[in-house]
This record gives structure tokens, sequence and C-alpha cells, in this order.
């Protein structure tokens, strides 16, 4: 039997404890992978830390938990300014990286993240959890039975009450901190969605951004994007301007739509409708760590066989691309900003 892989967690907010520590403590019982150290800054949080992983190792200093030789792997769930900066420390510790999304929200950044783990030759996987709910895999299942034909739009809306609650101050509407808005937080959801459901390399991308809620942030609360493919036109409407959670996606093809309201999946075609429930609403909660299982396994993939190693990093390069081309293409009058043509 083999041992299980030992990580450690690099931030312990509410996204760790409530969307990651629940699938790490069930895949340590299967002797996979576990956590043993945590390392986390404020000390309420290190107190939180201690009392559901009495057995880890846990301080307030990165470098401290980094110097233990028998780590394998970090899960960085701190805020996405911290980063780049945590990715390139663990790849110089030759650790294997699992990262929050956003991965980077530069192309700077995310060159450095790439330079670092090509030369530590570790593998770099991006937290993309939503492909694993039963809606993506219900969507994904459809077009590849043909059961639309080819698309022709794929729409995506995003509605929330307000940004995502964080621990201690809210720095999701701090750019410093948070790297953006509502772009970063669900757009970059949406960009690798989109992604997986295109299958297709995006031409160009241009956005408009708004603040409706949180009019003194320095961040954008609502964003209108349009997404250019060689065959197929993408749409993202996202605000934390909104009165209730929803999240609609709509595909239209030759022969019918594809229509997603949160757990519920209608087909509509040849002027019948067939629908399905899903056991998980896609606005249920901001954690949804019933998803992060499937992460898990894909980064474990990843790691044990290198034949795969980068398939998760290739998507990630192309939201970063978009993500900062969509801020690129608000700040020129919302002018179509092209994508290059392959990967860096």
């Amino acid at each position: 039997m083999s041992t299980a892989l030992r990580g450690a967690i690099v931030g312990f907010g509410n996204v760790a404890e409530c969307g990651h520590l629940p699938a790490w403590q069930a895949r340590a019982a299967r002797g996979q992978m576990q956590i043993v150290a945590v390392a986390e800054p404020a000390a309420q949080r290190r107190q939180q830390a201690r009392k559901l992983l009495p057995a880890a190792l846990v301080g307030a200093e990165v470098q401290q938990i980094l110097r233990d030789p028998t780590l394998d792997f970090v899960d960085i769930a701190a805020p996405p300014a911290l980063h780049t900066d945590l990715i390139v420390a663990a790849a110089n510790a030759g650790l294997h990286i699992l990262c929050e999304k956003p991965l980077a929200v530069s192309a700077a950044d995310y060159r450095r993240q790439h330079a670092a783990v090509e030369r530590a030759g570790v593998t770099l996987f991006t937290v993309h959890n939503w492909k694993y709910s039963e809606p993506f895999r219900r969507v994904r299942a459809l077009l590849d039975t043909g059961a639309i034909g080819p698309l022709a739009t794929i729409t995506f809306e995003t509605t929330r009450d307000g940004c995502a609650r964080t621990v201690g101050s809210n720095w999701r509407t701090h750019g410093a901190v948070a790297g953006g808005g509502i772009l970063v937080d669900h757009g970059w959801h949406a960009f690798y969605l989109m992604l997986g459901l295109a299958n297709e390399r995006p031409r160009a991308i241009r956005a408009q951004l708004a603040r409706r809620r949180y009019l003194t942030a320095d961040v954008e609360d609502s964003a209108l994007c349009t997404i250019e493919f060689p065959s197929l036109t993408g749409r993202l409407e996202l605000t934390w301007a909104g009165r209730e959670r929803r999240t609609r996606w709509q595909l239209q093809g030759r022969d019918g739509r594809i229509e997603v309201t949160d757990d519920r999946v209608s087909l509509h075609r040849r002027g019948r409708q067939e629908s399905f429930t899903c056991a998980q609403s896609l606005s249920a909660g901001s954690h949804h760590p019933e998803w992060f299982a499937a992460v898990i396994d894909a980064f474990h993939r990843e790691i044990t066989d290198p034949a795969v190693r980068g398939e998760n990093l290739a998507e990630a390069e192309q939201c970063v691309q978009l993500l900062s081309l969509a801020y690129a293409s608000h700040a020129d009058d919302a002018r179509t900003q092209p994508l290059p043509a392959t990967a860096n």
C-alpha cells in the first residue's frame, strides 16, 4: 500500500475550513492524501485550525511550514494577491501546488508562477471545482450526445446579493488583496466552465464593468463580457448587486437549447422539454465541499501521472488571459481585445 501524500494548507479562512478541509479529511481516511500542517497569520484562525486538526503542525509563518522535509504538497487558500509569492516559495521547496482561483490576475504573475514550477518539475493545479458540479456534468453529457447540435451561444448569468463573506474584514472588495471584483471571483469560474463547454480556444473578449452596490469600493461588483470563439459566442452577466442568489445558464444549439437554473437542468428540442433536478444547487452556499473531493482526485492524478500533468494549468492560463484582457477591454472603452493564438 502506498504512503499517503502529506500536505499543508496555506491560509485557513472560510474557504479552507468549510470548502477544503471536509474533503481532505475524507481522503485521509482513505490513505491517499492528508493535511499535516497549516500556515495562517491570524491567531484566531490558527486556534480554529488546531481545534479541527489537533495532530497538525500549525504556525503563523509559511516558510516555517515549507521547511518540513516530509511535505509533498500545499493547498493555497490565501487571498489572490498572495498567490504568486506563495506558489514560487512552494515550488522552490519542491512541493506540488493546489491553488484556489484565481491562479493569477495578470500575465506577468502567471509567467512567474509558470517559470517556478517548470524549474522545480512540480504540479501547479487550480481549484476549478464547478466543473465537478452535477449540473455542469449533466450539461456536458448532453452536449457529448449531440442533444442540441452544434453550439451557437452560451450565456451565463450569476446574481448574488453581495459578495461572499470572509473572515475578518471583507477583502473581496479591496483590489490590493482580491486582485479585482466579481470578474476575479465569479468570472474565473465562468471562464473555465465556458472553455469546457465550447471546446475551442477563445479568440477575443470585450467587457464592461460597473459598481452598483459597493459604490466606494475600488473593484467592480458587476460585469458584462462577450467572448468570441471560432464557431460560437459566449456571454457573461455577473453581479453582486442583486436581491437574490441565482445562477442561470443557457446554451443555444442548432437543434435546441439547454437551460440551467441552480439545481434544474432542462433540455428543449423538437417542441418538447425534458427536465432533471440535481442533488446540489449551483447557488447553495459559497464553498461547495461536495465538489472539492473531485478536485483533489484530479490534482492527485496530475501529481502521479506525468502524461496528464499540465492539463489544468493550460486551462488556467486561458483564464488568466481572459481575465486580464477583460480588464484591458473595460479600460479601453469596452473595445474588443484579441487573445494570443497559442499558449505563451
